[in-house]
């Protein structure tokens, strides 16, 4: 060992007798104090101007503009520089001969060269530490421990590099062509991951192979025991390729055998990699303080419930616009959504279904589909040969309902459910959508009742005052199918009593009135302590008041009016009251919801049940305008006929009915959570987290699934905008110039020696 460190000694200051050891330095801290104060810089402009800030340590270290993240993708052009003169030198100088006479074994001649250079990358390591004393004085509450997991997953990849670098050193005496040479190899390992992606076998070798990635993963916070594998692999297998290089001028093989040796070490490497890659193998160590880049609680509870093999099939239509996210090109990419889940799931099967069909309701013919088939599998490197028929889907599995979308399947012990993507900006299903579809692998779904048969509300239609895209929106998030609820549509006329499976019952805007044994069969369902939302308009309260009398509740005669310069008078922002909270209908201060047209609630206190105001007018500019009125005239008050004051809008009804409570929800508005209403984009509203926390209080929290995290710390900045720039001085004039003066005097003096 002490020849080792001795090699490593003198190689290390030979290094520095290089102006390039020094010039590196000073690129390396001006390249990263640009990204650092310019990130910095930004981020104090935003808290200036009071917008919201999250998480700063990522956004200053991680994501796709952070400090770690401009070092990692900069490094491929510093190492080449520093490893091209390793063995070069030694060869082109005629060195190389002594030091392999010398007493020195090959071995401990390249571990003391490679020691030297993880000594220099200890130096970048300081660096980039500096920077990290710089962000914990200039942010609250620095997550220190996420920045020191990023910086050790560069130090491994500046080894990895190191190493590379070290054995393409060996293999000339010009050290230009060994830089060049290492930075080719260098490309080759970050971007052999594109490489024969449409092929099952050659995609997950080329990936295992390739860099990029790894390094990310530990950037932004994960540490897994195959990706520091996978390092000390490359590492060891460039440092024995170096090895055995230098051997092979002592030693007399033939081409065969050399082959043989050689490859056998690459087989024997991958072998290991893929081995210690498996899921079952795998360790992980989250460095972020709440542990974002791991399952919640809540999360690893539900999948400790699996006692048997679960899998996951993904089904693309080439047809569909969406089947991109099922090519082959981007299966590693798919898949690894899915790591967190795999982490605790490690048998979790993944498997991927290509098949044609029409997207949507399209009225193609078969031939048609097909041309258009081929043409779509070309474009997105499918084989069309192992594209599914129609028909051939269709006996495999049931996706009625689906549109021809990108669409998985979840399978457990004989029963299924679906885990879609989402038309928003996140378009994969995040934490609470996964956990929600397995959830109902083992609960089974939360049950909506809606009613039709008297014009109510649909839910299976598009237009604007439909309930689609909340109720049964393939597309979309919040869409209750997504978030753990089965939608039932119950015709008053056909059905002779409410199913007891019920989570709750909807009745929305009825138009036609109830025969007296339609109101029996409601009246029957709420008796025996049935869940229950009943919205209405005004206009229907001779429809709805009869079933509301039971309740002790009455749709007020009229339309509430709200003044507004820029809206119609028969929308409501409406407010929620301090008693909202109780009932878990709680939102950020201000919070509101349109409501438009819509009646006003009056009820008594008599009777068993409990009722609470939770939404309420806005009494300042509102009133109830008993007169008809058209919504695109400007309404005027009169104050010699009318009143301003708060009405009641949303009333929480509840009681105790056979050891559970009852839980009843009376609005006076119908469109509050329509097609329209949920895509209105003129005012901040909260018609959609209402409406998804309705559902949750009427399921009582089974559904959505809640994967709640703590909320993020260091959310502030600490320094001004001149202390900003004292920083970007100090990192970017200061430190290299102080760099270049001690390396030029260290120049200076080694030539006068």
């Amino acid at each position: 060992m002490q020849k080792i460190i001795r090699i490593a000694r003198l190689e290390l200051s030979i290094l520095f007798y290089s102006p390039i050891a020094w010039l590196v330095l000073v690129i390396f801290t001006i390249q990263a104090g640009i990204t650092f104060t310019d990130q910095l810089f930004t981020q104090e402009t935003s808290q200036q101007l009071e917008r919201p800030l999250s998480v700063l340590t990522k956004v200053l270290f991680a994501g796709d503009n952070g400090m770690l993240k401009s070092i990692q993708d900069n490094l491929y052009l510093y190492i080449p520089l520093l490893t091209m003169g390793l063995m070069s030198r030694e060869t082109s100088s005629g060195s190389i001969k002594l030091l392999l006479s010398s007493p020195v074994t090959v071995t401990e001649i390249v571990m003391g060269k490679f020691l030297s250079m993880m000594a220099y990358a200890f130096i970048l390591v300081l660096i980039m530490l500096g920077f990290t004393l710089a962000a914990n004085l200039s942010i609250e509450a620095l997550d220190i421990k996420f920045v020191i997991g990023g910086i050790f997953g560069l130090y491994l990849l500046i080894c990895a590099y190191t190493a590379i670098g070290l054995f393409m050193s060996s293999l000339t005496s010009y050290q230009v062509v060994a830089a060049i040479s290492t930075l080719a190899v260098l490309a080759a390992l970050n971007f052999i991951g594109e490489v024969g992606q449409t092929i099952d076998f050659v995609r997950d070798l080329t990936y295992w192979f390739s860099m990029l990635g790894r390094t990310d993963k530990m950037v932004n916070g994960l540490i897994t025991s195959k990706d520091v594998i996978y390092f000390l692999l490359v590492i060891a297998l460039f440092l024995v390729l170096t090895i055995m290089k230098l051997n092979s001028g002592r030693q007399t093989r033939t081409l065969g055998s050399k082959i043989m040796r050689y490859s056998s070490l690459v087989v024997l490497m991958i072998i290991l990699g893929y081995v210690t890659s498996l899921p079952a193998l795998t360790g992980y160590y989250d460095t972020t303080r709440f542990k974002d880049r791991t399952l919640t609680e809540a999360s690893q509870e539900l999948v400790k419930r699996f006692d048997g093999p679960v899998s996951l099939a993904s089904y693309a239509n080439v047809n569909h616009y969406t089947a991109g996210y099922g090519a082959p090109a981007n299966r590693i990419s798919d898949i690894s959504r899915f790591e967190q889940y795999q982490r605790f799931m490690p048998g979790l099967k993944m498997d991927y279904v290509s098949y044609y069909d029409k997207a949507y309701e399209s009225n193609e013919s078969s031939s048609t589909l097909k041309q258009k088939a081929k043409k779509s599998a070309d474009a997105l490197n499918f084989k069309f040969a192992d594209l599914l028929t129609p028909k051939q889907i269709k006996e495999k599995v049931d996706l009625t309902g689906e549109e021809g979308r990108f669409v998985r399947m979840f399978s457990y012990k004989g029963k299924s459910t679906a885990l879609r993507m989402f038309d928003d900006m996140f378009v994969y299903p995040g934490e609470p959508e996964i956990s929600a579809a397995l959830k109902r692998l083992l609960d089974g779904p939360a049950k909506v009742g809606f009613l039709t048969g008297n014009e109510e509300r649909s839910t299976e239609e598009n237009g604007n005052k439909a309930y689609k895209m909340i109720t049964k929106g393939v597309s979309i998030r919040g869409s209750l199918i997504n978030q753990g609820f089965d939608i039932i549509n119950l015709d008053l006329s056909k059905v002779k009593a409410i199913p007891d499976s019920l989570c709750t019952l909807v009745l929305a805007d009825p138009t036609v009135a109830f025969t007296p044994e339609q109101l029996n069969v409601i009246t029957a369902y709420l008796d025996k302590g049935g869940n229950m939302m009943i919205a209405g308009e005004p206009g229907r309260q001779h429809l709805l008041n009869p079933l509301l009398a039971k309740l002790g509740i009455a749709l007020l005669p009229g339309t509430l009016i709200e003044e507004s310069e820029n809206f119609e008078p028969n929308l409501l922002q409406v407010k929620f009251t301090k008693a909202a909270e109780d009932y878990k209908f709680s939102f950020y201060d201000g919070a509101v919801m349109a409501f438009v047209g819509t009646a006003g609630l009056t009820y008594t206190n008599d009777g068993p049940y409990k009722k609470a105001v939770i939404a309420v007018s806005n009494g300042a500019r509102g009133w109830n305008k008993l007169d008809n009125f058209d919504p695109n005239d400007k309404i005027v008050f009169n104050p010699a006929k009318e009143s301003k004051a708060a009405y009641p809008v949303a009333l929480a009804v509840t009681r105790n009915v056979a050891n559970k409570e009852q839980k009843i929800l009376v609005i006076g508005d119908t469109d509050f959570m329509s097609n329209v209403e949920l895509t209105r984009n003129n005012l901040n509203t909260v018609n959609t987290l209402f409406t998804i926390k309705m559902f949750r209080w009427f399921s009582d929290g089974i559904y959505p699934v809640s994967t709640p995290r703590p909320k993020a710390t260091d959310t502030k900045i600490l320094v001004s905008r001149t202390q900003i720039n004292y920083q970007k001085a100090l990192f970017l004039g200061v430190i290299p110039l102080l760099i270049s003066i001690f390396g030029g005097m260290t120049l200076i003096r080694r030539k006068r020696k």
